[in-house]
């Protein structure tokens, strides 16, 4: 992306130097287009777009980030997006579609020409999130009873308007999906053979409804670059492709690790400064809330701070090593349950060990910390509440990191979405409590 200047792009747009602009995008990758969009300022957004050839307009718009897309959805004429639309296959229509204003979309859907309007129809009454909305209409059927002769004639008359066809799906008068031909099976097979004697029986199929998250774990287990969606009554409404199901994995991993950070999932580097604020002011206000009671837990020991004020230095120690071993396990265990690795049934062996963990985590890092402190003060009984300090927040750290996203998973809550507060708030909680708790009870002997 960096070859790519910015400053460059927009001298460009501004003495509209459209045919250096249109050689720049020829010459250019579509991904390092959409980080140029997403750079550029809002005014210069959407007349650099509209240089894009209608070829490669829909997979650049599908590469820029949400607010990118947006606004030039928003931006654009009825006509250009009917146009993009028409050219563009029947699955990333529908993701475009579902991002276009609401007082835009029904114009655009009348526009429409019958057989893109009926494309569209059974994805887009899915909700986003199945196999149905992430599925495209574009596919080869034949009938089981047909000669594979006939069936070569058909395919042939059928490839150039389907991308990327390896399969050809056979189906009875009711279009009830009964096997798959290979196109290689099927033009290296004997052309008086019926579809029916050639073909593979044994085919895995998703429902429409089945989530984004299933359709995954289908694909990985199965190791299949294309799986078709059938209905209630058998009948072909579709097929997922393993290039869909990809960005599925990465918008799942990318969605989990910003949530975890407290990040909107669709927020971009290049978004502008009020939505940021926006997305992430909540978050940090409930962190502060949660760091107000770590502070009130530390405010209830003021006598004992007051009495060694030494024993403040070592506060962050205790709280940080406590929040970066729980880190540690939530990262392990959100993973997971994303990969459905974890569940309520088969949790208990991981929480025990991740609790063991975490005592000898403690236990070892505790007394690395106990010698130093005490060649450094010569107090043993310093040494021996931080020891005992770090062994009970590791060992909570673990027991937190672990229980609470599958609590949230129980409840049917997202766990990257709120496990990281609960932990840093038990972390420092426990592990201010359980420090100045016991530096009390042997200030006698510290002081």
């Amino acid at each position: 992306m960096a070859h790519i200047d910015v400053s460059f792009v927009t001298g460009l747009l501004d003495t509209k130097q459209d045919v250096q602009l249109r050689k720049l995008i020829k010459n250019s990758e579509i991904p390092d287009l959409a980080i140029l969009i997403d750079q550029l300022k809002e005014r210069h957004k959407i007349k650099f777009y509209l240089l894009f050839p209608s070829k490669i307009s829909s997979e650049v718009l599908l590469e820029v980030s949400s607010h990118s897309r947006r606004f030039i959805l928003k931006s654009m004429k009825d006509k250009y997006i009917v146009s993009m639309i028409e050219e563009t296959a029947s699955d990333d229509s529908a993701d475009i579609l579902s991002e276009v204003p609401e007082h835009k979309l029904p114009h655009i859907l009348q526009r429409l020409t019958k057989k893109k309007q009926e494309a569209l129809e059974p994805i887009m009454k899915h909700e986003e999130d199945t196999a149905g909305h992430l599925m495209q209409s574009e596919l080869i059927e034949v009938y089981q009873s047909i000669l594979v002769k006939d069936a070569i004639e058909q395919v042939k008359k059928q490839l150039s308007k389907v991308e990327g066809v390896n399969y050809v799906y056979a189906v009875d008068s009711n279009h009830r999906l009964k096997g798959v031909v290979t196109i290689h099976n099927l033009f290296t097979s004997s052309p008086q053979k019926k579809i029916a004697q050639i073909m593979n029986k044994n085919v895995v199929t998703l429902r429409p409804e089945l989530k984004k998250k299933k359709v995954a774990d289908v694909f990985m287990k199965e190791d299949i670059h294309v799986l078709p969606v059938v209905n209630k009554k058998g009948v072909i409404r579709g097929i997922v492709t393993v290039d869909d199901v990809l960005d599925v994995i990465e918008e799942e991993a990318t969605e989990d690790m910003f949530q975890l950070a407290g990040v909107h999932p669709d927020e971009s580097p290049f978004d502008p400064l009020s939505k940021s604020l926006k997305r992430r002011l909540p978050w940090l206000v409930i962190n502060l809330g949660t760091s107000v009671l770590a502070g009130l837990t530390v405010a209830a020991f003021a006598d004992t701070l007051g009495a060694l004020v030494i024993l403040a230095a070592f506060l962050p120690i205790i709280a940080g090593m406590g929040g970066n071993a729980g880190t540690q396990t939530l990262t392990l265990i959100v993973r997971g349950l994303a990969l459905n690795q974890l569940t309520l049934h088969n949790y208990q062996k991981v929480l025990l060990k991740e609790v063991l963990l975490g005592l000898l985590n403690g236990l070892i890092t505790g007394l690395v910390l106990a010698i130093g402190v005490y060649f450094w003060l010569g107090n043993i009984f310093i040494s021996l509440v931080l020891l005992m300090a770090m062994t009970i927040n590791l060992v909570v750290a673990g027991l937190i990191g672990t229980s609470v996203p599958i609590i949230l998973k129980r409840f049917k809550v997202d766990p990257a979405v709120a496990s990281s507060i609960f932990l840093t708030t038990f972390t420092d909680v426990i592990g201010f409590l359980a420090y100045l708790g016991i530096a009390t009870l042997f200030l006698h002997w510290i002081v």
